[in-house]
């Protein structure tokens, strides 16, 4: 028994993610999948009378892989749980031996080709960002990464170097807090890309949301509109002696958001909102989970600008008992 297909190192888990097994008499065949780190079984597939085994394990690894945006100052900040280091085995049915092992892997999150090096994104290279604000890009690299933030201000420059070891997925997180008085900065991580940034005046009333893109990274904009915001009240009664008696209660506060007018290609970024499966408002600081009602978005219009409108939603309603 042997693997005798095993996918690339950094494959992501948003396509096929294929283990091909082979023996050389048709037998049941047990196909194991760990967590390379801390030995975890992520799952397992059994499959029948057969000679060559073919798994594609993206879904099983891909419900594991949870995680959220990065705080803190400018620079490259660890994040373990981008990745998913796998171990797959397989053996005989029902015996819990192995007889082949693949090689261990690490794949990350998202779709498309894993080309390093690279900027994993699915917004534009060049962008707009409030003063203050704060962005965060994902490199896909083959070796060490290096990364320089240049600013300009009218008369004056300033730049600033970062440097983390190692080939894989490193989280770089753009604080414009840190280089103030800066009307553009450009964040130049060599082989993998440049992003060019463009501060315009923070609007009192525009709220920064992050999510999950179909990159695998995690995008940031600022919506500069709240359209409207709506409070409802779900109340559960009981009629006694005394009339009515409020028993329970629950609310559900939704904010409608709106874009500024962009183009097609941020417009069709953005959509990406209403498929992610993690969304947050930035809020004092902090990244509040919301759900995103919104199932539909225009995204291009003959001859009109075009804005994108979302609802979102608390994940989490409060409750009166």
């Amino acid at each position: 028994m042997q693997f005798t297909q095993i996918p690339p190192q950094y494959a992501p888990l948003g396509s096929e993610v294929r283990y091909v097994v082979e023996q050389e008499t048709a037998a049941d065949i047990d196909i194991r999948i760990y967590d390379e780190n801390s030995g975890a079984l992520y799952g397992a597939k059994r499959l029948t009378a057969t000679v060559s085994a073919d798994v594609d394990i993206a879904p099983v690894v891909r419900r594991n892989l949870q995680f959220s945006p990065t705080t803190g100052a400018s620079g490259f900040h660890a994040a373990p749980d981008r990745t998913a280091a796998v171990r797959v085995e397989a053996g005989p049915a029902g015996s819990g031996s192995a007889e082949a092992t693949a090689p261990a892997r690490t794949f990350i999150p998202g779709e498309g080709p894993a080309t390093a090096p690279a900027i994993r994104t699915s917004m534009p290279l060049e962008r707009l960002i409030p003063e203050g604000a704060c962005d965060e890009l994902t490199l896909l690299t083959d070796g060490d990464c290096a990364v320089t933030v240049s600013g300009w201000a009218a008369g004056s420059a300033t730049a600033e170097s970062f440097r983390e070891a190692g080939a894989g997925l490193h989280v770089f997180r753009l604080d414009t807090g840190d280089f103030p008085g800066c009307e553009t900065l450009t964040v130049d991580a060599g082989a993998c890309g440049t992003v060019t940034y463009t501060l315009i005046p923070a609007a009192q009333e525009a709220l920064r949301i992050a999510w999950r893109s179909c990159a695998g990274s995690i995008e940031h904009y600022s919506f500069p509109v709240i359209r409207s915001t709506t409070l409802r009240v779900s109340k559960q009664r009981a009629e006694g002696i005394d009339g009515l008696l409020v028993t329970a209660a629950e609310s559900l506060r939704e904010t409608v958001l709106e874009s500024a007018y962009e183009t097609p290609e941020t417009l069709e970024a953005l959509a990406g909102l209403l498929l992610s499966p993690e969304v947050w408002i930035l809020r004092n600081g902090e990244y509040v989970p919301v759900d995103v009602r919104s199932e539909e978005a225009v995204i291009q219009r003959h001859g009109m600008l075009c804005s994108l409108e979302i609802v979102v939603r608390p994940k989490n309603n409060p409750s009166w008992n």
